[in-house]
C-alpha cells in the first residue's frame, strides 16, 4: 500500500476522498452524541430498594436508554452505517428553476430517511415536521404502493410495537443530531402508539425539552360505533432541541369582540369616546380592569394546544388524492411558530409534499425526503405548480381565492429558489448517460470506500495494498477496451509492494461484450501460466454481483435492509387520443410497461399543457387503481381545454421498482 501511495502527489486529496471522511465524521458525531441526563425524572433506586425486600425483582427501569439503543454504537447496531453516495441531479427533471438561480436551492431525496440523515450535516436544520406511518397496520400505511414502501413497513412490523419503537427511535436519533441548537422537531402520531412514542422521545430528546402535546380535532365524518367515543383527532409532540432559547413565535387567533364577550359571559360597555370594552379581573384576580375591544382585537388571543382544523375537504384545491393528507393550515401554523424566513424546514416522511409546499410559500427554505418514486414526483408536481404562480413564471395561471376548506396562505409573487433532486439507495439508470466520468468515478469508488489514485497510471481507484479499481464509461450503453484493460493490469502489477501477494483487479462497468469477457480469462490465464497471482473480476454495476461486493464491507448489515438497486426506466410505446366531445378528448399510454425484472406500473401521470420539461398539473398525478391489494397505473384519461390550438402533450408512469418514464406529442385539439 506504501508503495501505491509513493506514486501519488502528496498535496492531492480527491473529492471521493473528503466525501469519504465527511461521512465518517457523520458517523462519529451520531454514534458520539449524549443521551440527555435526566436523573431527576428518571430514578428508580428507592422503588427498586423497596421492591427488592418484598421480593419483588423484575420492576421495569425507567433509567433505561430508548429502544434499540447501544451506549458505544447509538443505533449503528441495529442499523449499520452504509456509506452510500448520493446521485447528484443530472437531468433537467431534476434541476427545476424557478429563475432565481443564485439562491440556494432547495432539496429533493428520494431514498431511505436513515441513510439520508446519516449524510446530513449535524446543527444543519431549524425544524423539523414529520407524520411518520402509524402503528395502525400494514395495509393502512402503505399509501404509495412501490416496493420500496411495502419492504420498510414489513420491517416496520416484523416484531410488533418495539421493532415499529426502535424503527422510529434511530431516525429521531439522526433528526435530534442535524437540528439546529435552537431548533424544534415535531412530531404526528395517533392514538395506536402516541403514549409510547412520548415516552421514547423524552429519553431522545430530554423530559425537560419536551414543550406541547398538541390535539389536532379534525372533526369530519362520523363514525357509528356504538362501543367507543368518535375518534376524531391526532397528537402532534413538540419538542425543541435545548430547554432553553429555541425559536418559538405563539401564534395568535383574531378575536370577535361579541363572541369574546359572550364566552365569558361579560356586558359590552361603551365610553363617552365610544369604544367598546368589558370588565374584568386583572391576572392577580384582585381588582377589575377595562379591555378595550381595540385593544384586544390589535393583540389577539394566544391559541391553545388544541387545534380545531377541519381535514381536507374533497373538492379543495389542495386535495391531491392520498388518504393521509395534512391540511396546509396545519402546517402553516408549525411553520410561523417555529421557524423564521430563510430557515432551514425538513420533512423526512415528505408524502405529497404538504410540508414543502407550505415552506415555498411561506419563504422558508427545505428538505423533502421519501422512499417512494411516486411520492416524491407528485410532490414535484405541487412544488413548480406552486413556484410557478408564486415567482409569476406562468402568467396564464390565476391566482385565485381559496376555497372554503383550502389554506389561506396568499399567493404573492416573489423570487423563488431552484429545487434539486438527488437519489439515495434507488439509482435510475437513465441518470448516468448525463454524468461527467470524474463524478462517475467519484460516485462508484464513494460505493466502495475506495480513495481515488491520482498517479499516471491506468488506475482508478485503491482500496488497499492489494486492491485496485478501475471504472468504466459513465455512459450505460459503453464499454471499457481491451486496450485500455491490458494497461490497467500492467500498471497494477507495476505499483504492487510485494512480489508474493495477489493482487485483486476489480473493473466496475455497466456493460461487458463477450470479446472483453474472453480477454479477461486470456489474462488470468497467462498470469496463472506464469506463476502470478492475479485475479480480474469484471463485476457489473446493475447486478447482485456490485450488490454483494458493496456489502462485503458493512459485515454486520442483514442483506434484506441493504438498499441498493439501479433501476431501469419503463416505457410508452405512444400517446393515443381521440375527441369525445367538442374540446374534450380521451388519452391512453399505449404499450406502458415496466421493463425492471418483477416490474409492474403503479400511477401514471399527465400533463396537457406540457411546458419547459417540467410536470404541474396536479389535477393528473395519481391515475391509479387497487387490484388484488396492490396498486396498478390507470392509463387513460380525460381532459377537457379552454380553447382551440397545439398542445404539447405528455405522460410519465412509475413502476412498483422506482422506474420512471415520460413521453410527449404534440395534439391538436379542434
Amino acid at each position: 500500500m506504501a508503495e501505491i501511495e509513493k506514486n501519488q502527489p502528496e498535496d492531492i486529496r480527491s473529492k471521493v476522498t473528503q466525501e469519504l471522511e465527511e461521512l465518517e465524521h457523520i458517523e462519529r458525531e451520531s454514534k458520539s452524541q449524549k443521551l440527555p441526563k435526566q436523573k431527576t425524572v428518571f430514578k428508580a433506586d428507592s422503588i427498586k430498594s423497596r421492591a427488592k425486600r418484598r421480593g419483588v425483582h423484575n420492576l421495569p427501569d425507567q433509567t433505561n436508554p430508548p429502544m434499540g439503543f447501544d451506549p458505544e454504537k447509538a443505533y449503528d447496531s441495529v442499523f449499520p452505517f452504509i456509506k452510500l453516495p448520493f446521485l447528484q441531479p443530472q437531468t433537467p427533471e431534476d434541476n427545476i428553476s424557478f429563475g432565481s438561480p443564485e439562491l440556494e436551492p432547495n432539496r429533493i431525496y428520494f431514498g431511505d430517511n436513515l441513510h439520508v440523515l446519516r449524510a446530513l450535516k449535524s446543527n444543519s436544520i431549524d425544524l423539523i415536521y414529520i407524520d411518520p406511518p402509524f402503528f395502525s397496520g400494514r395495509v393502512y400505511n402503505q399509501i404509495w404502493g412501490d416496493d420500496n414502501e411495502i419492504r420498510t413497513f414489513y420491517d416496520i412490523w416484523e416484531d410488533g410495537l418495539p421493532s415499529y419503537l426502535v424503527w422510529l427511535n434511530a431516525r429521531l436519533w439522526e433528526m435530534k443530531r442535524v437540528l439546529m441548537n435552537n431548533g424544534s422537531i415535531y412530531v404526528h402520531c395517533d392514538w395506536h402508539a402516541s403514549h409510547y412514542i412520548k415516552a421514547e422521545m423524552d429519553k431522545i430528546f430530554g423530559y425537560d425539552n419536551f414543550q406541547n402535546e398538541i390535539v389536532w380535532h379534525y372533526g369530519g365524518r362520523m363514525m357509528h360505533k356504538v362501543s367507543q367515543y368518535n375518534r376524531k383527532h391526532d397528537i402532534i409532540f413538540f419538542y425543541s432541541k435545548n430547554p432553553a432559547g429555541f425559536n418559538f413565535h405563539l401564534p395568535k387567533d383574531e378575536i370577535n369582540f361579541e363572541e369574546y364577550a359572550k364566552a365569558r359571559h361579560e356586558k359590552i360597555h361603551t365610553d363617552k369616546d365610544g369604544r367598546r370594552y368589558l370588565l374584568a379581573p386583572d391576572a392577580n384576580m384582585n381588582r377589575t380592569i377595562k379591555q378595550y375591544e381595540d385593544e384586544l382585537v390589535e393583540k389577539g388571543r394566544a391559541i391553545d394546544d388544541v387545534w380545531p382544523i377541519r381535514y381536507i375537504r374533497g373538492n379543495a384545491k389542495e386535495r391531491m388524492g392520498y388518504p393521509t393528507q395534512k391540511p396546509e393550515e396545519l402546517l402553516e401554523r408549525v411553520i410561523k411558530a417555529s421557524t423564521d424566513e430563510g430557515d432551514i424546514v425538513a420533512d423526512f416522511f415528505m408524502g405529497g409534499g404538504t410540508t414543502c409546499a407550505v415552506a415555498q410559500k411561506l419563504k422558508r427554505r427545505f428538505i423533502g425526503c421519501d422512499i417512494s418514486r411516486v411520492a416524491a414526483s407528485v410532490t414535484l408536481n405541487r412544488l413548480i405548480k406552486d413556484g410557478e404562480m408564486l415567482s409569476g413564471r406562468t402568467a396564464s395561471i390565476n391566482i385565485e381565492k381559496p376555497m372554503e376548506g383550502q389554506s389561506k396562505l396568499e399567493m404573492t409573487i416573489s423570487r423563488i429558489p431552484d429545487v434539486k433532486v438527488f437519489y439515495l439507495g434507488v439509482y435510475p439508470i437513465d441518470k448516468y448517460s448525463k454524468m461527467n466520468q470524474e463524478d462517475f468515478d467519484n460516485f462508484i469508488l464513494t460505493s466502495y470506500g475506495a480513495r481515488r489514485f491520482t498517479g499516471e497510471e491506468e488506475l482508478t481507484g485503491v482500496m488497499n495494498a492489494s486492491t485496485t479499481l478501475l471504472v468504466g464509461p459513465a455512459d450505460p450503453t459503453k464499454s471499457i477496451s481491451e486496450e485500455r484493460l491490458k494497461t490497467y493490469v500492467q500498471d497494477s502489477l507495476r505499483l504492487r509492494y510485494q512480489e508474493n501477494i495477489r493482487m485483486k483487479l476489480k473493473v466496475v462497468g455497466w456493460v461487458f461484450p463477450p470479446s472483453l469477457q474472453k480477454y479477461a480469462k486470456v489474462l488470468e490465464d497467462y498470469f496463472y501460466k506464469q506463476n502470478l497471482a492475479v485475479d480480474i473480476e469484471l463485476i457489473p454495476i446493475n447486478s447482485q454481483m456490485f450488490r454483494k461486493r458493496i456489502l462485503e464491507h458493512y459485515p454486520d448489515a442483514d442483506d434484506n435492509e441493504f438498499l441498493l438497486k439501479f433501476v431501469i426506466q419503463p416505457s410508452i410505446a405512444d400517446i393515443s387520443y381521440k375527441r369525445a366531445a367538442t374540446l374534450k378528448y380521451d388519452f391512453e399510454a399505449v404499450g406502458a410497461r415496466s421493463n425492471n425484472l418483477d416490474g409492474y406500473l403503479i400511477n401514471c401521470q399527465w400533463d396537457f399543457d406540457f411546458r419547459d420539461g417540467l410536470f404541474a398539473d396536479t389535477d393528473y398525478s395519481l391515475m391509479r387503481e387497487q387490484k388484488d391489494g396492490k396498486y396498478v397505473a390507470v392509463l387513460n384519461a380525460t381532459k377537457e381545454f379552454d380553447k382551440r390550438g397545439k398542445y404539447l402533450v405528455a405522460c410519465r408512469v412509475q413502476d412498483n421498482l422506482g422506474g420512471e418514464a415520460i413521453l410527449t406529442k404534440e395534439v391538436e385539439v379542434k
